[in-house]
């Protein structure tokens, strides 16, 4: 399905274009970007532009580009719905590795989010991380995902050359509802401390 353009803070989503496929190529050809994705194997470029008409045209998913405050393309991610459980399968990577590190991953997350509980209703938010991936783990927790459980030795990584161990990681409904009452509260409070403050 088409993807809705969603807006974060700093960041904006769109629906895919062919136009990306050259882009994520050049990403997946780099092994450091790779490491920790399903994907390790560079693919050719027509298959990434295959890979892009199937999504837009596959039932229950959806797929972005997501683009920086400069409007350049940094990365993409996507759902996989399944209706009648209510439940969403994100996931994500940011391919331009200058921009690692400066809070874009929580960004996506929090659009994304917003869209799955609010606009669609969902119940259920879930992603799948490698555990060897320190920066992803530290990113969802701070989003608010819990670690549900680990499969051990689950995936054989092409980069790593070795096993690895993932973990399921989810959110539900009314914790993400209960995450952006306690950040509203923040914001009101460190509002009325900069008015006080500034008064004085």
């Amino acid at each position: 399905m088409k993807a809705p353009i969603l807006k974060g803070e700093r960041i904006t989503l769109r629906p895919l274009k062919l136009s990306d496929a050259p882009i994520f190529r050049r990403w997946f050809q780099d092994k450091e970007v790779c490491k920790y994705l399903m994907l390790q194997k560079a693919p050719s470029l027509a298959s990434e532009r295959k890979w892009i008409r199937d999504n837009l045209r596959a039932k229950d998913e959806y797929t972005w580009s997501f683009y920086n405050e400069s409007n350049v393309l940094i990365g993409n991610c996507g759902l996989r719905l399944k209706p009648k459980d209510k439940l969403a399968n994100f996931g994500i990577v940011i391919g331009e590795k200058r921009e690692w590190g400066k809070g874009y991953a929580g960004d996506v997350i929090d659009a994304v989010g917003n869209y799955v509980f609010k606009k669609l209703k969902y119940q259920r938010f879930e992603l799948v991380v490698f555990m060897g991936n320190k920066r992803a783990l530290a990113v969802y927790k701070k989003a608010g995902l819990r670690l549900e459980g680990v499969r051990r030795r689950y995936h054989w990584n092409m980069v790593t050359k070795k096993f690895e161990d993932d973990g399921i990681m989810s959110i539900l409904k009314e914790e993400w509802e209960k995450k952006l009452t306690i950040r509203n509260l923040k914001l009101k409070i460190q509002t009325v401390w900069t008015k006080n403050k500034n008064w004085r």
